[in-house]
């Protein structure tokens, strides 16, 4: 079965257009993909490049909207205003000119939609494009394919923008993320600090951070430079604007882009559906990208096929096939299994791949299973295929040979995300043992931040390009299922990924000897893999009356919320609808506006908290939105999720995804839901324990302060934790000056914000920010704190240096991760580089104690014949679902197991605290 990573979510097609910005892409292509060239010797680094992206949003977006557009060969208007606008650019590399023209070629050769005006930059025609269909309908939305910052003043909730090279999808909140303004502050933002790039001067002497503090503190660049002028901009920098006023509102006009210009292009033109024609066939024949059109073959007679005819890519397909039939082989007899199985035991270990009908692997039939135990031959045995014209195996009489295998511990198999493959065959009555090596595991501990499905690690790793699974299959409702597929090509299919495996494996294993990672492999992440298939496959139970009930109680108070806002409104309001709300709090009741987006002003959750102290409204919309999201992401939802097999929910866990380490969960995702208010806690109410079972909690206390003060060395927070004094409050009598018996809970929450902020790398700003208090006042707390924990500081100072020094930091266990942008010019990603070096190397720690923990809580449940079993692993805690007779003594053992994880050779100091507690419900806990 295809194993991949996540990836990211994008809208539905039906009524989202997609608008490249094609020279975004060209000149990064270029320089990210080096000496490629045709067979001709003609460059082709930039094309095959762009030909890349392309494939992508083929892939991953289906768009039905689509067009390509092109900056102005003429100055646009830009010039006139400022003669030395781009002025800096210099002349494209010789290597590059000829492709421009071969990039336009294979545009008009993909029958894509293309445009571009006279004397109008691209960023203006996409603006422009996009009011226009943003305008055309409430739902319509726009994706723009792009990496210009420029482009970043257009997301709002109907737009947002794929920088499809890093793979990132920017709303409101990731521009917030990247940039510490929101879109609608971006012009502003380009305007202080200037555009590098398009030579737009900006203020000088205003850096990102000083462009953020103003913007943050004042709103806008006109009020930024009001209050100059009339001093609430102290000192050398109020003076420094106030001198750049023309700059900085030049600089604004030149940052701005135009969405009102008049265009010729009827929307109705924007339709497309990717195919690949003759002409683009013939061209990257030309060009040598051949493994681009094996990629695209076989997507016949599906809705976006890549492929003119159905005749064209059965031929492909079987030319596919064909050509690795020396290598890779199809068991049909008893016999030939045999053979294969004994040079598997003499080897000691194998590639192994399961081909199912299905990703549920509670439902998952099994069609096919790859062997491959040396580099020159893989083997693939069909079992359930549909089409065969051939006799094949039966399951039975496979496992019968190949069972003995699988449970031997002591026969290493290696394959990629084999949680998968552990989780059907122990469906199927197979109780596999001895995982020698996960390929998306290894890949995961060597490069974190980066994405580990098998075919991106084959071309990385290997330089192969394999076969993917919906060239086999086809994608959407056009689809077949792998028992459909013919032998000879699922044979060329799953052999090929059993034997990548076995390669990758071999590639990989010496590259984590090479940075100290095999320990944290073999002895933390490896065995996790067999913890995670258990507890998915144990399951949760759910109280669907529970849900049944919340839901009616959460549609009441919706329906109450509505009437009350109506009564303000005196009309019919649609409360989803930012342009109707925007009316209501602003010209209805005349709230102060606290920033604008392109279709007019926020209504965001960060406005309505700012207007929640003037008005009833902005709490009532809170409120609304709260339930309905709660309702809409896990009380209406939860009982929809039950497999149809046990009844139970089975979230899946990740343990590739968090870059520190950290698992991650889906499918829900219980890690999101809210436990700070009282409606978030009452969905945990709905997670039950199986009859005559009781739900066990087990919780970490302060685990990430308690690694910091050992981390750190720091005597006093080390101190606090040995005498298990609440640190929090001893905190806040440093701060605050006041004895331990009178601090209030007022005092202790800052105390705890401090606590946890500053190891997050918080600023005095951040912290004024969260806490509402005056930066000035921030950095004296922040001072005080250092000044007692001078360790702490002393500490996370040393992490941000290694990370210089090193490129990376490093977890107690030796887990990495890197932080390229740590020198990055870009003061912005350095500072969030600085953060991560500060906050990644306790994360990582605390993920690998956790790591560890549940593997030896699984151990001895199983080692000592219990029934209790883990099910839920969230933050700091785990959850277990235990029988009644067994559960005073398995929290014992659950409790001393995670006081105790940590390996003794680190000789660990700071106690670690356990809270336990059981209950009928999670909610209870």
């Amino acid at each position: 079965m295809s194993k991949t990573t996540s990836k990211i979510s994008l809208p539905k097609p039906s009524n989202t257009l997609y608008l490249i910005d094609i020279s975004s892409f060209i000149f990064r292509a270029f320089y990210a993909i080096r000496s490629l060239q045709s067979k001709s010797g003609e460059p082709t680094n930039a094309v095959y490049g762009v030909a890349t992206m392309l494939a992508r949003l083929a892939e991953e977006a289906h768009p039905e909207y689509l067009a390509v557009v092109y900056d102005s060969k003429e100055p646009s208007f830009r010039k006139e205003l400022y003669t030395e606008y781009k002025a800096n650019r210099t002349s494209p590399p010789d290597d590059l000119i000829p492709q421009f023209g071969r990039i336009e070629e294979m545009i008009r050769a993909f029958e894509i939609h293309s445009y571009r005006q006279s004397g109008v930059e691209a960023d203006d025609l996409i603006a422009t494009l996009t009011h226009r269909w943003c305008k055309e309908s409430e739902k319509n939305q726009v994706i723009i394919v792009s990496s210009d910052k420029d482009l970043m003043q257009l997301v709002n909730d109907r737009v947002q923008i794929w920088d499809t090279m890093t793979n990132k999808l920017y709303g409101v909140d990731q521009v917030v993320e990247k940039f510490g303004v929101g879109p609608h502050q971006i012009r502003d933002y380009l305007a202080l600090v200037g555009d590098s790039s398009d030579n737009i001067p900006g203020v000088k002497g205003i850096g990102p951070k000083g462009a953020v503090d103003l913007l943050k503190e004042f709103g806008s660049l006109s009020h930024v430079l009001k209050a100059a002028h009339e001093g609430e901009v102290a000192g050398k920098k109020g003076e420094t604007l106030k001198t750049h006023e023309k700059d900085a509102r030049l600089s604004a006009e030149l940052a701005t882009v135009k969405d009102d210009l008049s265009v010729d292009i009827p929307l109705e033109s924007l339709s497309y559906k990717f195919h690949v024609t003759k002409k683009l066939s013939e061209l990257f024949h030309e060009l040598s990208f051949q493994s681009l059109l094996a990629r695209w073959s076989a997507q016949k007679g599906t809705e976006s096929a890549l492929i003119s005819s159905d005749q064209e890519a059965g031929s492909a397909l079987n030319q596919i096939a064909l050509s690795h039939e020396n290598r890779f082989k199809t068991i049909l007899s008893r016999e030939d299994l045999c053979s294969v199985i004994e040079s598997i035991r003499k080897v000691g270990e194998f590639g192994f791949d399961l081909e199912t009908t299905s990703l549920n692997p509670r439902e998952a039939q099994i069609v096919g299973i790859a062997l491959c135990y040396d580099s020159e031959s893989s083997y693939y045995i069909p079992v359930g295929h549909r089409v065969a014209q051939v006799t094949q195996l039966s399951l039975k009489e496979v496992f019968q040979e190949l069972k003995p295998v699988l449970e031997d511990p002591k026969i290493k198999k290696i394959g990629q995300n084999l949680k998968y493959d552990w989780s059907v065959l122990i469906e199927h009555g197979v109780k596999p043992q001895g995982i020698g090596a996960d390929t998306m595991v290894a890949a995961y501990l060597l490069d974190p931040d980066d994405r580990h499905n098998l075919q991106v690690l084959a071309s990385r790793y290997l330089d192969y390009s394999m076969l993917t699974y919906e060239q086999v299959c086809g994608k959407g409702k056009d689809a077949i299922g792998f028992d459909l597929v013919s032998i000879e090509l699922a044979t060329r299919y799953s052999a090929e990924d059993a034997w990548v495996a076995l390669l990758l494996w071999k590639k990989l294993k010496p590259l984590l000897e090479e940075q100290a990672l095999l320990p944290v492999f073999h002895e933390i992440d490896l065995p996790l893999v067999e913890v995670l298939t258990r507890m998915e496959l144990q399951g949760v139970c759910i109280d669907v009356e529970w849900l049944n009930r919340l839901s009616s109680d959460f549609e009441r108070e919706l329906r109450s919320i509505e009437e009350k806002i109506h009564a303000h409104a005196q009309r019919p309001l649609n409360l989803n609808s930012p342009k109707q709300l925007a009316q209501l709090l602003f010209e209805d009741l005349k709230l102060p506006p606290q920033g604008k987006t392109k279709t007019g002003y926020s209504t965001d959750a960060q406005v309505l908290d700012a207007l929640a102290p003037l008005h009833e409204v902005p709490r009532l919309l809170l409120e609304y939105r709260e339930i309905s999201k709660l309702k809409g992401t896990y009380v209406d939802p939860l009982p929809g999720l039950r497999d149809t097999k046990t009844q139970k929910i089975h979230p899946s866990f990740h343990q590739t995804v968090a870059a520190t380490g950290r698992l991650s969960c889906s499918d829900p995702n219980l890690q999101n839901i809210p436990t700070r208010t009282e409606r978030g806690r009452s969905i945990r109410g709905a997670f039950i324990p199986s009859p005559g079972h009781m739900l066990l909690s087990a919780d970490y206390s302060q685990i990430e302060l308690r690694l910091l003060a050992q981390m750190s060395g720091d005597p006093e927070l080390i101190r606090a934790f040995k005498k298990d004094e609440d640190v929090h409050r001893q905190t806040a009598c440093e701060i605050f000056g006041v004895a331990p018996e009178q601090v209030n809970d007022h005092e202790r929450s800052v105390a705890k914000a401090i606590n946890f902020g500053l190891m997050y790398g918080k600023t005095a700003f951040g912290l004024s920010q969260e806490l509402k208090i005056p930066r000035r006042q921030a950095q004296e707390m922040i001072d005080r704190y250092f000044t007692r924990y001078h360790a702490v500081k002393t500490f996370l100072d040393s992490q941000i240096e290694k990370a210089r020094q090193n490129g990376f930091v490093t977890s107690l266990l030796g887990r990495k991760r890197a932080l390229s942008e740590i020198h990055s010019k870009n003061a912005m990603l350095r500072a969030n580089a600085e953060r991560m070096a500060m906050n990644t190397p306790i994360q990582a720690t605390a993920a690998d104690l956790m790591k560890l923990a549940m593997t030896e809580i699984d151990r001895r449940l199983i080692s000592e014949g219990f029934r209790s079993r883990l099910i839920i692993q969230v933050h700091d805690e785990v959850l277990l679902d235990c029988p009644v007779d067994e559960l005073d003594r398995v929290k014992g053992l659950v409790v001393q197991v995670m006081e105790n994880a940590m390996p003794k050779r680190l000789e660990f100091t700071v106690p670690l605290k356990v809270n336990s507690s059981s209950g009928r419900n999670w909610m209870e806990l």
